[in-house]
């Protein structure tokens, strides 16, 4: 049975990425273009939950209890706020530009944890047991390893950039030699038919 690697995500709109894209022009000078890998506009996105390689059947599974996320997940007012290293200073890996609720309305948290809750019933996959959920949008990857020379003050600020993300994707992780690419399978509108179970 053919497998696929998918994850959960909300997509950014494009008048965000190019706002973002605007910045990104000037900070990744900054990086060292050489010790990194840009990651392009047109692939960004926002993780929610990670479920690796993924039966037929399984994939099914998987995208009628998201359907059942975003249904109950309202409309998500975000915005773009700072930048940041995964995993950390010390070993600089992903650089990030960092979002959040608009306010300090925890229903963003609360649709991650309903489409990790997915992975764990239909696939099995234990995403709950990563790193507590930090939203985050990746920019680029580090080439090899990196010392632990970033000064993300030396950075221009991050944009005050705000938007509505209206719908949850299921999307298929297809590697190939020159990084990954992203096809969505799915798409499934938040409906806030109801509160998610925190």
């Amino acid at each position: 049975m053919s497998r696929m690697r998918l994850f959960a995500a909300l997509e950014v709109p494009e008048a965000i990425k190019y706002e973002i894209n605007a910045w990104w022009q000037l900070a990744y000078p900054r990086l060292g273009p050489d010790l990194w890998r840009a990651v392009l506009p047109h692939q960004w996105h926002m993780t929610l939950a990670f479920y690796g390689d993924v039966s037929g059947r399984d994939a099914d599974d998987l995208a009628e209890m998201l359907a059942v996320c975003a249904d109950a997940s309202p409309r998500l007012h975000l915005c773009l706020t700072g930048c940041g290293i995964f995993p950390q200073a010390s070993r600089p890996r992903t650089f990030w530009a960092g979002v959040e609720s608009l306010s300090a309305d925890p229903a963003l948290k609360h649709l991650a944890r309903c489409c990790r809750r997915a992975g764990h019933v239909t696939v099995r996959n234990r995403t709950a047991r990563e790193a507590p959920f930090r939203a985050h949008i990746t920019l680029a990857r580090a080439n090899g390893h990196l010392p632990a020379l970033l000064d993300l003050q030396a950075l221009p600020p991050v944009p005050e950039l705000n938007w509505q993300a209206d719908h949850l994707c299921l999307f298929q992780s297809i590697l190939h030699a020159d990084g990954a690419q992203y096809r969505q399978l799915e798409r499934f509108e938040c409906r806030g038919a109801q509160r998610i179970p925190g």
